[in-house]
């Protein structure tokens, strides 16, 4: 289907199903064929690969996934589930938010797809995250920013808190660009597929993940100034505690937290408990 013709078949199988493009739920549906056969490729699952499909709408992706036996499909739009019901008899669809779904009661080394909402991409990873016992790989299609953030390395702007949260438990590779103008809707901004796949362990050991957050989240919280500034500015630590655990963790005060590495925010963390 080429960008002339793709819209109007998208608008009028839309218009059939009774469904209006929603802007709270972020509902852009993807229009371009060879941009759904990269995300495959790029995707590389094994052809036993037990897959889950996010948001799958008309089924423009699931045609490409309804190869593998295993799929299951989560779709919050009732009438996009019985069209999708009917069109793949063979998968099991579940009608529910994907923040709320139990992906235990799915399976295990499960393969995730989804063209996800911008306005629900970091719910959703963390949902993902949350299951990573399960959930082996990732491939999602989000806003290009959003995956530059996720994939960033130690030193540049894009690198902050999610980063760090994200890249404890996963390896992100970054994917095909993809226009605005390959979605019906179209969107302003250019989107980007990643796939996030989780590690086995964490890449550093974390004794106190809820304390290694707070720490984190708080040296970003004023990443223009240096990290000590950040983390005094929060109220939780006097100058003098700060100081020292930093000297015992090897880090200069002066540094920019967008300058420590996910081991180095690690040992700050257990200085600081």
């Amino acid at each position: 289907m080429s960008r002339r013709g793709g819209s109007p078949r998208a608008k009028d199988k839309l218009r059939d199903l009774n469904v209006r493009p929603s802007k709270e739920r972020g509902q852009n549906f993807l229009i371009r064929p060879d941009i759904i056969e990269s995300i495959v490729k790029f995707a590389a699952v094994p052809d036993t690969g037990q897959v889950v499909e996010i948001g799958p709408g008309m089924g423009a992706l699931t045609e490409q996934l309804a190869r593998y036996e295993n799929l299951t499909l989560i779709e919050i739009e009732p009438n996009f589930c019985e069209h999708l019901r009917a069109r793949f008899a063979g998968a099991h669809i579940i009608n529910q938010d994907v923040r709320e779904v139990d992906f235990e009661s799915i399976g295990a080394g499960l393969y995730v797809f989804g063209n996800i909402p911008y306005v629900f991409s970091t719910d959703i990873v963390f949902t993902l995250l949350r299951y990573r016992r399960v959930v082996r790989q990732a491939v999602l299609m989000v806003q290009r920013e959003f995956a530059e953030r996720l994939a960033a390395p130690p030193g540049g702007r894009e690198y902050g808190s999610i980063s760090v949260a994200v890249q404890l438990h996963a390896d992100i590779e970054l994917g095909p660009i993809v226009p605005g103008t390959s979605f019906h809707p179209p969107t302003s901004v250019e989107s980007r597929v990643m796939k996030i796949s989780f590690l086995p362990a964490p890449r550093v050991a974390v004794d106190d993940p809820e304390h290694f957050e707070v720490v984190v989240r708080a040296a970003f919280s004023q990443r223009r100034k240096k990290l000590i500034n950040s983390l005094l500015s929060r109220g939780r630590w006097s100058k003098e505690a700060l100081l020292a655990a930093l000297h015992d963790a090897s880090i200069s005060p002066d540094v920019r937290p967008e300058q420590l590495s996910i081991a180095q925010f690690a040992e700050l963390s257990k200085r600081l408990r």
